[in-house]
């Protein structure tokens, strides 16, 4: 049996473990710059006492709009310090969308790093209100604190285990998204069990490529220093700069989206590079991108997952090549079935919605008017996906149930209803049906169907240009067909035809 990594019941339980453990190792690494554990705990308690000075207190949210940065880890234990609460934006979110996220979590303070303050600013001429912000420098100071006052005296832990400590905003209904709310022993106990499964120790070294404002981002970068082991953070994704990470610092952890895997592999051939040191490759790919790299780097296991933001990143891990197709099995000690409508566990075989109880679920989506999560009287977190379990435990995904319709486009959720009800703000448009179809770069693209008003005449550029200025760009529609209303019978029925 694999053995368990240590047990944390707050974030600064597991940053203080390895500054102590394994003080000078490399905890963080961003271009030439390594941060040791040692000195990445030192760099929270001193952001804790900065954030303490801007006004932060416990239970408040400090919103962040910042790319892949050391700092980004640092705000989260400085928040968690202060049993306060991080809300990093998507920051390929559309202005109105930033926005009204930005209303709903209510911060007291905003970060934004120097390349996102002209958006933010737009958003805010006049600055928010209720929150100061802040503007962090494109260079990364050597304490690692960006927000704040520095030299400021510390202030005593707040944490606690049941503290919400991290909101991703998710799930669309009505047009708007949600903020879900992870406490601090759930962040941790995804770390944990990420880490046992992949048997994760001071040697690894996760490849940052993935938006640390995703769950699967923060995700893996606790579950690598949950092992003690560090985080390569990348700006932004390049695959000439990714494939020479991993072969400088020894990258054994990759987590990719469709086409990165794919575009990395190209880079690495054309390169030369080896890509030796990889062992755990994850990520949603084509079998074909898998083939290629089994070829190029047999030491690199495919491995297969499923999860979300409201469990904590992922709860499902298997090797795709022992059950091709599959998305994994449950990782102890979270548990999964597959119910009915009724919420009444199906038998094995039988498809039916997903759904996750155990250390990891969320402590519910965010009620800006109650300033606190809501949580569900169900200790069964119902996902919104269909699926179905094999004998062997192993989970295959078949679709999104009824009530969450949803496109998975190169990594990013779009959720159809929050693209029509754009569609509709236009003064032509009667009717909009908007579907998934699949892509062989991006998984799946996001297409429309639209039945104008009568004598009314919009073009397909028009309404995809019209999209694109409310929402954010990847949930532009790639087509708009335009059919006569109504639609909820012939548009079904022509995307079924294909």
């Amino acid at each position: 049996m694999t053995p368990m990594t240590p047990a944390f019941a707050t974030l600064i339980d597991l940053l203080a473990h390895n500054a102590e453990a394994h003080a000078d190792r490399a905890a963080v690494i961003a271009g030439d710059d390594t941060h040791a554990h040692a000195v990445l705990y030192a760099a929270v308690q001193a952001q804790a006492a900065a954030l303490a000075a801007l006004g932060v207190r416990r239970g408040d949210r400090v919103l962040l709009l910042a790319g892949n940065r050391p700092e980004v880890l640092v705000l989260l234990g400085a928040a968690a310090w202060l049993g306060a609460m991080l809300v990093p934006l998507n920051l390929r979110l559309s202005s109105a969308e930033m926005t009204q996220q930005a209303r709903d979590a209510a911060p007291v303070l905003a970060v934004v790093d120097a390349d996102n303050a002209p958006f933010w600013q737009a958003a805010w001429p006049a600055g928010m209100p209720g929150a100061a912000t802040v503007i962090l420098a494109t260079a990364t100071t050597p304490s690692l604190v960006c927000a704040g006052p520095r030299d400021t005296a510390a202030v005593p832990r707040q944490d606690a285990p049941g503290l919400g400590a991290l909101m991703l905003y998710t799930a669309a209904v009505d047009g708007h998204a949600r903020g879900a709310v992870l406490a601090q022993s759930q962040l941790t106990a995804s770390a944990r069990q990420i880490a046992a499964v992949w048997s994760l120790g001071v040697d690894d070294r996760w490849l940052g490529v993935l938006p640390l404002f995703h769950a699967a981002g923060i995700g893996l970068s606790l579950a690598l220093l949950g092992g003690g082991g560090a985080c390569v953070l990348l700006p932004r994704f390049d695959p000439a700069a990714a494939v020479a990470a991993v072969d400088n610092h020894r990258v054994t952890v990759c987590a990719t989206f469709a086409p990165m895997l794919g575009a990395m592999l190209d880079a690495a051939h054309a390169g030369g590079a080896s890509l030796a040191s990889l062992r755990i490759c994850m990520g949603l790919e084509s079998p074909d991108t898998i083939e290629r790299l089994a070829r190029l780097c047999p030491s690199a296991g495919f491995w297969s997952a499923y999860g979300q933001a409201e469990v904590s990143s992922m709860v499902c891990l298997g090797l795709q090549r022992e059950r091709p197709g599959a998305v994994g099995r449950a990782v102890a000690p979270s548990q999964l079935r597959v119910q009915d409508a009724m919420g009444q566990p199906l038998a094995t075989g039988l498809t039916g919605e997903i759904a996750v109880c155990g250390p990891t679920v969320f402590l519910g989506y965010w009620d800006a008017a109650a300033q606190r999560p809501f949580r569900p009287a169900d200790p069964w977190h119902r996902t919104g996906d269909l699926g179905r379990l094999d004998a062997d435990g192993w989970l295959w995904f078949t679709g999104r149930a009824a009530h969450k319709q949803l496109i998975k486009t190169g990594g990013e959720n779009v959720y159809p209803a929050e693209v029509e009800q754009v569609l509709l703000e236009h003064p032509a448009v009667a009717e909009a049906f908007v579907f998934g179809t699949p892509d062989e770069h991006w998984g799946e693209a996001v297409h429309a169907t639209c039945a104008l008003k009568p004598g009314a005449l919009v073009t397909e550029a028009e309404l995809i240009g019209f999209v694109g200025q409310r929402l954010a760009r990847y949930k532009r529609p790639q087509r708009v067909r335009f059919m006569p209303a109504p639609l909820e019978r012939t548009a079904r029925a022509a995307t079924a035809a294909g």
